[in-house]
């Protein structure tokens, strides 16, 4: 293993990598096999969103090589900011936080076709990344990106609500509007919507996309991709559009659901107002803290989209971290990707970010969010959001906006579809 090999050389010679030593070497591109043979120790820099998780891995590290890492840990949107700001400049940290595929101007893909990126394909947890992640982080042949761990879209309920009203968690679609039915005939919200915050306009339709879309027309990207088809022309995304808007004009949600901010959405669903939200599972452990009885009181699972459950998918998604093209310590950032890619430590990553370990070898977590998810991952039925997979970040804006613009009246589905395909026709211009 390398970074075995790595320590050793580390204990043998006591590294410590200086300014002098660091401008010595060449510096890496992507793909350079001579940033992988480096020495690991001196300090590394990192950039992410936060440190949980991390924390403890960093400390261990650090311990184990010698190395220093110094972090700075900031929003997502802030970081992304500030990324592009430090690429441009050449002051990009050595191991930083990217999205998915083209979902923003620093994700991945993105900055793979500036050349900013290290090819890391042979890398050895590289073979453990899941092939649903392949659109996200591979091109021309090479992988780009770490997944650190993967978050779902699913559906988070109240346990003892469900217990007090005798509801079965659903299979099927039909089963679905049956509990829908149920809370709001006990007088509950049926499920928490908050679109004042517009971007979780977009948490229904990625949920049921995955099933509607991914599973059921599993050639539609590629097709519209050549020009054969279009968002208009899809009878996954048009009954996407219909089942999410359906949701709301029958009375299954929040009653006026652009009112209504996100986590004010969340509390309905901890106190008992409301039975359930759905969300990406990353922000489940702050509905847990919103709920009387923590995790023991939040159930989940899969948001179905049919009358056949095997037809279910799952979106899932990962987060990654990526190494800069221009890194001063490329050794070292490699060196930390393999050891928190160990067994162990992507699981207590996910263990503690609330999440699910990315990594096909990863330990087995034992918990409520993990049960619902891996099965869906061992059977292949999974789909990342696909928003990571659009180009440029305008077709999700269209989404976010439009569906604002169903809900309020001044727009239809047709309408929806439409901007769709012009978003994404503007995005490949």
């Amino acid at each position: 293993m390398r970074l075995r090999t790595r320590r050793r050389a580390i204990a043998a010679l006591t590294v410590a990598i200086t300014a002098l030593g660091l401008a010595a070497c060449s510096t890496p591109g992507a793909g350079d096999a001579d940033a992988a043979e480096g020495e690991v120790g001196g300090t590394m820099n990192l950039a992410t969103t936060s440190d949980r998780g991390l924390a403890p891995l960093i400390e261990s590290f650090e311990a184990d090589t010698g190395a220093k890492i110094e972090g700075t840990f900031a929003e997502a949107g802030a970081l992304n900011e500030q990324l592009r700001i430090q690429i441009t400049s050449g002051t990009a940290p050595d191991l930083f936080r990217s999205s998915p595929g083209y979902s923003s101007p620093s994700s991945v893909l993105n900055l793979q076709a500036e050349g900013n990126l290290m090819d890391l394909s042979d890398e050895p947890w590289a073979e453990f990344i899941p092939e649903s992640f392949d659109s996200l982080q591979q091109a021309d042949g090479g992988t780009y990106a770490f997944p650190t761990y993967g978050q779902a879209m699913l559906a988070f309920y109240n346990t003892s609500l469900f217990a007090d009203l005798g509801i079965e968690v659903p299979t099927t679609w039909s089963e679905f509007i049956e509990v829908c039915e149920t809370l709001k005939d006990a007088g509950k919200v049926p499920i928490s919507l908050g679109l004042a915050d517009s971007y979780i306009a977009q948490f229904m339709p990625l949920a049921l996309a995955a099933t509607l879309v991914d599973g059921l027309e599993p050639d539609f990207y590629e097709r519209l991709e050549a020009g054969e088809t279009s968002f208009v022309e899809s009878e996954g995304w048009r009954e996407v559009l219909e089942k999410t808007f359906g949701l709301i004009e029958d009375g299954y949600t929040t009653p006026s659901p652009l009112g209504m901010p996100g986590d004010p959405a969340m509390q309905q669903v901890g106190n008992g107002e409301a039975g359930m939200v759905i969300m990406p599972s990353a922000a489940s452990p702050v509905l847990a803290g919103m709920m009387a009885g923590g995790e023991d009181e939040m159930g989940n699972f899969a948001v179905p989209a049919t009358d056949d459950a095997s037809e279910t998918y799952v979106a899932f998604s990962p987060d990654y971290l990526v190494v800069n093209a221009k890194a001063k310590n490329p050794a070292t950032a490699l060196a930390f990707l393999e050891y928190i890619a160990e067994p162990e430590n992507i699981s207590s990553i996910a263990a503690a970010t609330g999440s699910i370990p990315a990594l096909s070898n990863a330990e087995p977590i034992d918990n409520a969010l993990n049960n619902t998810v891996q099965p869906f991952l061992d059977e292949g039925r999974t789909a990342p959001f696909a928003n990571h997979a659009w180009p440029g970040g305008k077709v999700a804006e269209a989404l976010i906006t439009t569906s604002q613009q169903v809900v309020e009246g001044s727009k239809t589905i047709d309408d929806a579809l439409a901007a769709l395909d012009a978003a994404y026709q503007e995005s490949l211009s």
